[in-house]
């Protein structure tokens, strides 16, 4: 939570948690919000940064299997999506000045011109829709004001960082104003390729089969490297006090080499494993319509076996195959405020965005094609929302209509055992969502409230999988044709033809919360929420049947209190909550295969605790404390075959997560002054798969960051410098195991860095 000092209490909050501006004190959900001033303080430049800071969140910056150094993978209260594939839903709604991003891929939103920041825990279906079944991040960027300014700042630091940053305010005249930010990033990487010892050049190390759809990836060998650039552009109107408008444009631009990770296990020639039929290709010992006559390579006879000695055990792989993300994503917003009479205003959100992508990385991490995800994805997308907000002296009311349409494809592009079987996979998707919601609140007096909202949603998906191995394994292993969807192509994998489903959902809400005094309050309310259904792609062996999955759905039960105390010098806000949470989307391994499906039943149940406490002019403290208990009640055959079982913890899911924080200013004879800033979080173990690879366990961890910032006596100049990740811990942000193929691989975390900035004001 951010708020900043003022004389002696602690500065009000707004949030738009229920879509209407209010104090953050007096709205009845569980919020952690961060104004612009507490991100600055923090030194955080990207989302992804600030679960450090909100108890039961994770946010990392990256998916398992993409390889991608943009794809947000975001869990609120252990509910959450890891994939980023385009036939899968997110499970916590990413929003930017109320438009929805509909993927995970170029979602790692700079943080270059917030005004604000709320993680709104728990399914927010009502007023927020699909895919806030594990809550919603909603991104307030900052509106163009009415005097001319702004500012721009200079961070050097390790590994090469060079940042620049600007925000610009133009009035243009009474009525209209535009505003101009933009961030560029560069920074070198801290996970390095490097060649494999006597390593034959002469032998063929890659496989290309790709048509040039990935030839646009840097490529590069320093992993986890940042080079981005982002610019927004707001022009905003307002010609009287009945009506205001807003138009914004974005652009990000992304070109890094594929994310930080090492090979940390091989399954040594283990049976079924496709390294272990392709080892004994190389062997000589392998069927030879098998070995010998590979697509585009030829045989592997006499080839390179892989094994445990590709494992460096260090920040270092021997890949040297496709490395990188290329990322460019564009949108165009549409605001308009209608204030119709003293009671009621119309809102509209218009929302246009693209996106064009293309990620990967040498999964296998040697110099053998073993494993090569590769992908290029593109996507567009329109939403429009009417809201007609309401507010009398017992009641205030929200109604709405809002419309969802999003088209693209994803190509995967992935050759496995060195071309024994060649993913090739053109799929594209039309998803489309409409809604009806209204909220309630009922004032029955002064102290005591009650709420109630319902939403009503209905989807229509089409889809075309046309997943192939150009290979035809199979067939040289002697299997029939009949076992094909089309036994004139024995290369097809995915039925032909365009899928089709259509679900409704209708989501409620129900609350009251009483006021004990205009500082402290108490609520109970009950919440519901679902994420979308869809089907799944990645199939290592042809099917008559496609796989898909049904949408999950959350019940949430929440209790909380929040007060303000010693004159507004002290705010603690309390959450408790049980959650029954049914028809789990989980990755299970079939075969080579990671397929998504509905797996079983889970309760999950804990508490939030948030405080800010201001113990004199000048020092802010800030404790943060979230506990998830998270339990499988019931699971499908499916989940227990792949290694799912009652006893495991869910993924990316602490038991606990802890974090402190100090602010200080202090006032320099002459007018200058001294800002100190330390915080430090803390999160028990997370396993990062649902079978909970032992190797992919990250122990509870604890991260230390620092900086003191220097500001000139009339403001306009700030110097600062700091450290993040002061220890030096080393840890693993995301991983992913792969019996299938045989290898697991782990992706870190930065190590200690430092930094130096140079800030103007004018």
């Amino acid at each position: 939570m951010g708020a900043e000092e003022t004389a002696s209490s602690l500065e009000e909050v707004v949030v738009t948690a229920r879509k209407t501006a209010e104090n953050l004190q007096q709205v009845p959900v569980s919020v952690s919000a961060f104004t612009a001033d507490s991100l600055e303080a923090r030194g955080l430049n990207d989302i992804a940064g600030v679960a450090a800071f909100a108890p039961n969140v994770t946010l990392n910056f990256t998916a398992p299997i993409s390889g991608a150094s943009s794809a947000l993978v975001a869990y609120i209260r252990g509910i959450g999506q890891p994939d980023f594939a385009i036939n899968f839903e997110p499970g916590v709604g990413i929003y930017v000045d109320g438009v929805y991003y509909a993927r995970t891929i170029g979602s790692v939103v700079d943080l270059m011109d917030v005004e604000r920041i709320e993680i709104l825990k728990g399914p927010q279906g009502t007023l927020f829709g699909r895919n806030t079944i594990g809550g919603a991040i909603s991104i307030t960027t900052k509106s163009p004001g009415s005097e001319l300014g702004g500012k721009a700042d200079l961070t050097v630091g390790s590994f090469n960082r060079r940042d620049l940053r600007g925000l610009f305010n133009l009035p243009l005249s009474e009525d209209l104003a535009l505003s101009v930010a933009f961030a560029s990033r560069n920074r070198d990487g801290y996970v390095h390729r490097v060649a494999y010892p006597g390593w034959n050049n002469n032998e063929v190390s890659d496989l290309r089969y790709d048509k040039g759809l990935l030839d646009r990836l840097p490529n590069g060998n320093d992993l986890g490297n940042q080079d981005r650039q982002t610019i927004r552009a707001k022009l905003a109107w307002h010609p009287n006090d009945s009506l205001d408008a807003m138009l914004s444009t974005d652009f990000v631009r992304v070109r890094e080499n594929a994310a930080p990770s090492t090979l940390v296990s091989v399954y040594a020639d283990a049976p079924g494993v496709l390294e272990g039929l392709y080892n004994a290709c190389t062997a000589g010992v392998g069927p030879p319509p098998a070995c010998t006559n590979v697509a585009n390579v030829g045989s592997l006879v006499g080839r390179t076996p892989y094994g445990p000695n590709f494992i460096t055990g260090n920040m270092t792989n021997y890949g040297n195959g496709i490395s990188g993300t290329y990322i460019d994503t564009s949108g165009v917003t549409g605001v308009v405020n209608w204030k119709l009479n003293d009671a009621f205003t119309l809102h509209s959100i218009t929302g246009f965005r693209r996106l064009d992508s293309a990620f990967g990385e040498d999964a296998d991490m040697s110099p053998i094609p073993i494993d090569h995800h590769g992908f290029a994805m593109d996507q567009h997308q329109f939403s429009q929302e009417l809201q007609l907000s309401g507010k009398t002296e017992r009641f205030d009311s929200l109604l709405g209509l809002y419309y969802f349409r999003e088209s693209g494809g994803i190509h995967d592009l992935v050759p496995l055992g060195a071309g024994l079987l060649q993913v090739d996979g053109p799929n594209t998707l039309v998803n489309r969502s409409s809604a009806a919601f209204g909220q309630v609140t009922y004032h029955l007096n002064s102290a005591w409230s009650l709420t109630a909202g319902i939403r009503y949603t209905k989807e229509n998906k089409s889809f075309n999988g046309r997943q192939h191995d150009l290979n035809a394994l199979p067939i040289k292993l002697g299997a029939p044709l009949s076992i094909f969807p089309d036994p004139n192509d024995p290369t097809l994998y995915f039925p032909p033809g365009e899928l089709k489903q259509s679900f409704s959902n209708t989501s409620v809400h129900a609350g009251t919360e009483y006021r004990f005094s205009d500082d402290v309050f108490v609520y109970l309310s009950y919440s519901e929420g679902f994420k979308a259904g869809g089907w799944d792609t990645r199939l290592t062996s042809p099917v008559l049947v496609v796989p898909g999955f049904r949408p999950e759905t959350a019940k949430v039960y929440e209790a909380g209190l929040k007060g303000e105390w010693f004159a507004r010098s002290l705010r603690t806000n309390l959450a408790v909550y049980h959650t029954d949470y049914h028809d789990l989307q989980l990755i299970i391994q079939q075969g080579i295969s990671p397929l998504t499906t509905n797996a079983g039943q889970s309760r999950i149940q804990g508490l939030e605790a948030e405080v800010q406490w201001l113990p004199m002019s000048g020092l802010l403290l800030n404790l943060t404390y979230g506990l998830i208990d998270a339990k499988y009640t019931r699971l499908d055959p499916a989940a227990n075959t792949s290694g799912i079982f009652l006893s495991n913890k869910f993924a990316n899911t602490p038991r606990n997560s802890l974090s402190a924080g100090a602010d200080y200013t202090q006032r320099i004879t002459g007018g200058s002054a001294l800002a100190w800033h330390a915080d430090y979080s803390w999160k028990s173990e997370i396993y990062h798969d649902a079978t909970n690879t032992p190797i992919l366990k990250q122990d509870s961890l604890g991260i230390l960051n620092a900086n003191l910032t220097w500001t000139n006596p009339g403001g306009q100049w700030s110097l600062g410098v700091g450290g993040d990740n002061l220890t030096d811990e080393r840890y693993i942000v995301s991983g992913f195991n792969q019996p299938g193929v045989g290898y697991t691989i782990a992706t870190w975390g930065a190590p200690r860095e430092w930094w130096a900035k140079l800030q103007y004001h004018f």
